[in-house]
């Protein structure tokens, strides 16, 4: 989103002056010396990748020396990370969650969401009931950023409470296995350190996110069993009973127990039979669900930004939250300096952070680098 050259030097500098002096902030990853890293630049297309480091001290002095728009480290294990793909000789990948507060549909979202024109840069205010059209050049063709809210956050903390739920009361994981962070953007990703996920392929990982999703959940789980005839059906709940896992999620929504025979089989009929009731476990299965980007944990090759390192599409870090309920991005990830930058902010924007609320309707104004950043990551401002 940083369109404009001359905004590079300042966003550049203010990363610059984070990384000389908190460097240290930036978490060493597990068997560094096993990884690959890969870095973007600013102003610069494209991402430099198959990069080793033997210790975390020399990925200091590249952040001091190169100062990258975004930092990146393979969750795989490799015998030569330096090497092409296909040589480097995968031995394992931490399994990582991501949570994207975009992917939650929230309805405050397109309060704070600004349309910036492709053609010219131009940004307004959102109008979801009218087609998108540049009221400076006429473009017909925008990019839709957001400032999250404290509900945008909250709704993503949500997500990562329910998934932490199903991981250790479901699959049984320790919490000190479970390390939550903060993206640097608008959601968090979810960072599995037992040892015994990091052999699983990617159909492996797949299944765990099929299941934590409840994608493909049988009616037959819970009880309903297909009749011979189209449609019918007739109750018989499994061996193993409906109390734990997605079928006692599912009986409790229901309000049943496995001495509820007449009970589900008139729920079912209510449904329209086993096609209906099918089709409504789905919805219930969508609704109580986790809602995890499949991609980004089934591929064992991707490379996930560093624990530390700065977002460059909002200037924030990438934070751990050792405390979920209490954490605040805008404050306990906002870690840029506070020296006075002069912008021209692109539409009216509000937001909050570091504490400070920033109602901006002038066109220029003179703001904190931490804010002048954040609004010139998201393309609503340039430097002056």
């Amino acid at each position: 989103m940083i369109q404009a050259v001359k905004t590079i030097p300042v966003v550049k500098g203010a990363f610059r002056e984070y990384y000389f002096k908190q460097a240290k902030g930036v978490e060493e990853p597990e068997k560094i010396e096993q990884r690959e890293f890969g870095y973007a630049q600013f102003g610069q297309l494209g991402m430099t990748r198959h990069l080793s480091f033997g210790s975390i001290k020399e990925l200091h002095a590249m952040l001091v020396k190169e100062v990258p728009s975004d930092v990146y480290c393979s969750n795989a294990y490799y015998r030569s990370p330096t090497l092409p793909m296909q040589e480097k000789q995968w031995t394992g990948a931490d399994l990582i969650f991501d949570i994207d507060g975009k992917d939650l549909d929230l309805p405050c979202v397109p309060s704070h969401t600004y349309p910036i024109c492709i053609s010219c840069g131009h940004a307004s205010t959102f109008d979801e009931k009218k087609e998108y059209s540049c009221p400076l050049c006429g473009g017909k063709k925008a990019d839709h950023v957001s400032i999250p809210c404290s509900k945008c956050i909250e709704g993503s903390k949500k997500e990562v409470k329910r998934l932490v739920e199903f991981l250790t009361g479901d699959l049984g994981m320790q919490r000190e296995n479970i390390r939550v962070y903060f993206s640097g953007n608008n959601g968090f990703h979810i960072h599995i350190t037992d040892n015994e996920y990091v052999p699983l392929d990617p159909q492996a990982r797949s299944d765990v996110v099929g299941y934590l999703s409840g994608t493909g959940l049988m009616a037959e789980s819970v009880g309903v069993r297909r009749g011979r005839e189209e449609n019918m059906s007739f109750i018989k709940f499994p061996r193993g009973g409906i109390e734990y896992g997605w079928r006692g999620r599912i009986a409790d929504k229901l309000k049943i127990d496995s001495s509820s025979i007449i009970k589900l089989k008139h729920l079912v009929d209510q449904k329209g039979g086993y096609a209906g009731f099918k089709a409504e476990l789905d919805r219930m299965a969508k609704e109580m669900g986790v809602r995890i980007d499949l991609q980004v944990t089934t591929d064992v090759h991707r490379i996930f930004r560093m624990p530390g390192t700065l977002n460059s599409k909002s200037g924030l870090a990438k934070t751990r939250c050792t405390d979920l309920e209490s954490f605040n991005p805008f404050n306990d990830a906002c870690l840029l300096g506070a020296n006075k930058v002069s912008v021209r902010v692109k539409t009216h924007v509000k937001l909050k952070l570091k504490g400070e609320s920033f109602n901006i309707s002038k066109e220029s104004a003179e703001l904190p680098a931490f804010a002048a950043v954040y609004l010139i990551c998201k393309g609503l401002a340039e430097s002056l």
